[in-house]
């Protein structure tokens, strides 16, 4: 019986005196997906590991990823190295990253700002994928355009009237800006 009486339950004087508490500044969505993002940045797939070096841009945050992407081999791109940045929603891993080259690409997926448009960074994300994996589809869409295409964008038309004429501006722009 002794032990009951050392703990004691603190009650707010009124309970809107709750409500006045100062509140974590992250919900639990925001941790949850901080650490599984800590998680992710230390996976290392031997396969993905050949095609594409991910990294935390800063240790203070993890909600903003760099990485360099290899060119597949047999396309315009091969060879070259393509830096893309990572920005991670504190919602993720319900809402998709926001995945960005910034290496110059002329590409029918890629829009001038290097914003990537491929289907599972909007309407097909599923909170089952991960950064690793977003990464492997890059690569995937380098060699294999995928609709839906950005609208507008140059390399389009020319990829779907002219594939040489695409593949040789492609590589190009390749061995000018990615260092191939």
């Amino acid at each position: 019986m002794e032990i009951f009486k050392t703990c004691s339950f603190r009650r707010s004087a009124s309970p809107a005196a709750a409500y006045n508490q100062p509140k974590s500044k992250k919900s639990s969505a925001s941790r949850c997906g901080e650490k599984r993002l800590l998680k992710e940045s230390k996976m290392k797939d031997q396969i993905l590991m050949k095609l594409v070096n991910s990294r935390l841009a800063s240790p203070e945050n993890v909600f903003r990823w760099e990485a360099n992407i290899i060119g597949p081999a047999n396309c315009p791109f091969e060879n070259g190295d393509f830096a893309v940045s990572i920005h991670i929603p504190t919602s993720y891993p319900f809402k998709p990253p926001k995945v960005t080259f910034i290496t110059k690409i002329f590409h029918p997926n890629v829009n001038k700002k290097g914003e990537i448009s491929i289907d599972i960074l909007g309407s097909q994300w599923s909170p089952s994928l991960r950064i690793d994996l977003v990464l492997l589809s890059i690569c995937s869409v380098l060699s294999n355009p995928v609709e839906p295409f950005v609208p507008g964008n140059p390399a389009v038309m020319l990829y779907q009237q002219d594939r040489n004429a695409y593949e040789k501006i492609a590589r190009m722009w390749t061995l000018e800006f990615a260092n191939a």
